[in-house]
């Protein structure tokens, strides 16, 4: 009889690992469905940017659009030392920054047109006056400006996000 109570007790088991299984199948594919749904969903970060719910900042490293999985590209400028607008003395600013660029092939489209981006990046500097350049505002509004030349430059235009921001890493004035 130890031979049915053997038999008899395999069977139930062969069912409950077809249960088990068919369980875990349909966690796994209910698990991906989840997943899909969430990677589909649009971030909170991204909503409301066409409308202007930003409080009116619109700043181009809050509109850009970037692959998480490409690492950005920066792109080094060597220094910059100009004679500033000042017309009571002689000022002048030296200033090292890099483009963050939102990828390599982006990053080697810049270093292409660097001699010509440097070219208009004198231009604007050199135009700019101490009391311009001293406040947060002055830098911020000149890193704007320097990526406005380099989309120029590169004929890209302004809603072209492929130039991401200006980053200084030296900024002298005297």
């Amino acid at each position: 009889m130890s031979a049915a109570v053997e038999a008899a007790s395999a069977k139930p088991s062969g069912k409950k690992k077809l249960i088990v299984i068919g369980a875990i199948l349909a966690t796994l594919a209910l698990g991906g469905g989840v997943g899909t749904f969430m990677m589909m969903k649009p971030k909170p970060a991204e909503v409301g940017k066409d409308t202007g719910k930003d409080g009116g900042k619109s700043e181009a490293s809050n509109e850009v659009k970037r692959d998480p999985k490409t690492k950005p590209t920066f792109v080094p400028f060597e220094s910059f030392t100009v004679n500033l607008n000042d017309k009571e003395n002689e000022r002048y600013a030296q200033v090292v920054f890099s483009i963050e660029a939102v990828d390599p092939a982006t990053g080697d489209l810049v270093k292409a047109q660097m001699p010509a981006i440097r070219s208009r990046v004198l231009m604007t500097l050199s135009s700019k006056t101490t009391a311009e350049l001293l406040g947060r505002e002055g830098k911020e509004k000149l890193a704007k400006d320097i990526l406005e030349d380099a989309r120029k430059v590169m004929s890209l235009g302004e809603a072209d996000k492929s130039l991401v921001e200006v980053h200084f890493s030296q900024f002298v004035m005297q």
